[in-house]
């Protein structure tokens, strides 16, 4: 049976190799943050408190914090690596008066504290399919009705065409990108065994069950989506 990946005792990557491989793997990596930030920007006041799910090394953090000098943020992630990475950037950045880290799981903060806004970047498809439902509601029910919440995903069915007849051009990517082979056979292995993609139906019936709404997307990089979706 295939097991979600252990970022710290089994990673596809490195922790302190991750921001470099994703940017080399992901198909417009930093336009998906620039237009991460710019959907938050569109609908949220001048001060916020933001909920950054599976906040990893700390790369949205930095990026959102320093373009928004009065939003606070909480990180949550349960890498203890990634969670030492992002603690070192924020202290870099300037931003650690700005940015909590905890190193947990969304459903285990409490209730009683809502935020203005939440993202999941690239966190939910390694997420087998029984827990999708769940890891969304757990955020839903930290937000204030209306919050804008943002979700990035690789996204569409393993053995589904549309996905197939991506490969060839992810790969063509990653060589023009200089990505090494060895990489790329290591990054689809991990893949196969502990990626959980859905079809986009699925994220938006998905985004509905857990109390989303008016849900758009707002970023495609080939097997990776973007969506902005608001509380009810």
């Amino acid at each position: 049976m295939s097991q979600p990946i252990d970022f710290d005792n089994n990673p596809p990557i490195s922790a302190d190799e991750y921001d470099q491989g994703a940017q080399l793997a992901l198909p417009g990596y930093e336009v998906m943050h620039t237009m991460v930030l710019a959907c938050l920007q569109a609908y949220l006041p001048e001060t916020a408190d933001l909920l950054v799910v599976g906040s990893g090394t700390g790369m949205e953090l930095a990026r959102l914090g320093n373009a928004c000098p009065q939003w606070h943020f909480l990180g949550i992630d349960p890498s203890e690596k990634m969670q030492a990475i992002a603690k070192q950037k924020m202290s870099d950045h300037q931003l650690s008066q700005r940015v909590k880290l905890i190193q947990g799981y969304t459903q285990d903060l409490p209730t009683d504290i809502l935020y203005n806004a939440a993202t999941s970047i690239l966190v939910m498809h390694f997420i087998p399919p029984s827990g999708k439902l769940e890891f969304l509601q757990s955020i839903a029910q930290r937000l204030h009705p209306s919050a804008p919440f943002v979700l990035v995903d690789v996204f569409g069915e393993k053995q589904g065409k549309e996905l197939k007849q991506l490969m060839p051009i992810l790969h063509a990517y990653w060589n023009a990108m200089g990505f090494p082979p060895q990489k790329q056979q290591e990054l689809l292995a991990g893949f196969d065994q502990g990626v959980y993609p859905v079809a986009e139906t699925s994220i938006l019936n998905l985004l509905e069950q857990a109390g989303f709404e008016k849900t758009i997307r707002f970023y495609t990089g080939l097997w990776v989506g973007g969506w902005l979706a608001f509380k009810r």
